[in-house]
């Protein structure tokens, strides 16, 4: 049988940091294709159920010099701990890309995100203790030393939201640098439209996160009316993205828990410290620790 073509990037996240963004910037390149849904092979079922035939079947045929996928949910380790080691068997050969930005900022918005999409996750300072994937994800270093264990540095790109942002243009040559394609062949302007915004959404006011929280919210939503719900849905629903409202000692808490992490993530990445702000400590103050 002849070889099938494997992905030659691969994104691995983080979520909520711009991953679709990149994701369609990338795609604004004639060299580069992505597909316009995530596989979800490597970290889900569908790897034991549906083959690596199956994922590679995706490019297969396609005339692009450079192809790949991506989910956030790759940068998810106790989503699944063997995601990095079934890349590294899989597609060995295969360039990684990791965004990230600010872990607390990508608390908040994954947060927004989930309240946007219905989740029954409460306040913000109930859903980082309830809710793992919240913290979990912006350990950016925990995440990206799973791979750094299977891959080498030079197959690893870092990213950052911060970045794209202030400057699209210089972060998509950047990537087009790494991925081995003309640095100037991306449609600049729409890859610097951002994409996926919680704020284009309608969002649940606190009396709605508390319903759904209620274990017979779900029942009741199935047995009345669809009049009676929409109703209810323009009543305990607003336009645009909720704002978390943290409780300080909540968020003192979980920025000690990140600051260790976030401090050795710029660290490897040859980053300022002062790249991310945190409001009860600065990262200045985390102790060095050596970058394996």
């Amino acid at each position: 049988m002849t070889s099938m073509r494997s992905p030659d990037f691969i994104q691995i996240g983080a979520m909520k940091c711009g991953q679709t963004s990149l994701s369609q910037g990338l795609s604004t390149h004639d060299d580069i294709f992505v597909p316009s849904e995530e596989p979800r092979f490597f970290h889900s079922e569908r790897y034991s159920e549906q083959g690596l035939e199956a994922y590679l079947s995706i490019f297969d045929g396609r005339d692009e010099a450079v192809v790949g996928e991506g989910s956030g949910f790759y940068g998810w380790d106790s989503w699944c701990e063997e995601t990095a080691e079934r890349m590294s068997r899989d597609v060995p050969n295969a360039k990684l890309l990791y965004i990230n930005r600010n872990p607390i900022e990508r608390v908040a918005s994954h947060w927004a995100w989930g309240i946007a999409n219905g989740c029954p996750w409460g306040t913000i300072n109930e859903a980082v203790w309830d809710v793992d994937r919240l913290i979990e994800m912006s350990l950016y270093w925990r995440q990206l030393s799973r791979y750094r264990e299977h891959f080498d540095d030079d197959q690893i790109k870092v990213l950052f939201l911060e970045d794209l942002k202030a400057d699209p243009r210089s972060f998509f040559r950047d990537c087009g640098q790494f991925l081995g394609v003309d640095p100037d062949g991306f449609d600049f302007e729409e890859a610097a439209t951002p994409k996926n915004q919680t704020a284009d959404k309608r969002t649940d006011t606190r009396l709605a996160q508390r319903l759904r929280k209620w274990s017979g919210f779900w029942t009741l939503k199935e047995i009345i009316p669809d009049s009676i719900v929409q109703l209810g849905e323009q009543v305990l629903r607003r336009d645009g993205k909720i704002e978390p409202d943290w409780d300080p000692d909540v968020r003192r808490q979980v920025e000690e828990r990140l600051a260790p992490d976030a401090a050795r993530m710029l660290d490897y990445c040859d980053r300022s410290r002062d790249l991310w702000s945190f409001e009860t400590r600065s990262l200045r103050d985390v102790e060095p620790a050596a970058v394996a």
